[in-house]
């Protein structure tokens, strides 16, 4: 689950990226500026997706365990 930390967490890096890329704009020129700020960039996505993954994967481990649970209690009831 996302908590308050992992927000500010995010903020953070996204504050520090756009800061590294203006730096990177105003010291390469253009077409190797482009490039490294799209790799910051990619960087960064792939941040948010692996986070994404892991959210998704307690999920899948949540619902497993409600189904176990649930299945659990039927067994006993209608024993």
């Amino acid at each position: 689950m996302i908590t308050t930390k992992d927000l500010y967490d995010i903020i953070e890096n996204k504050i520090s990226n756009e800061a590294q890329k203006s730096l990177i704009r105003n010291s390469f020129p253009p077409q190797i500026a482009d490039r490294m700020c799209n790799a910051i960039d990619c960087q960064e996505k792939a941040e948010h997706f692996k986070h994404f993954l892991e959210e998704w994967n307690e999920w899948l481990v949540n619902q497993q365990q409600q189904q176990q649970y649930i299945q659990q209690f039927f067994q006993q009831y209608y024993k």
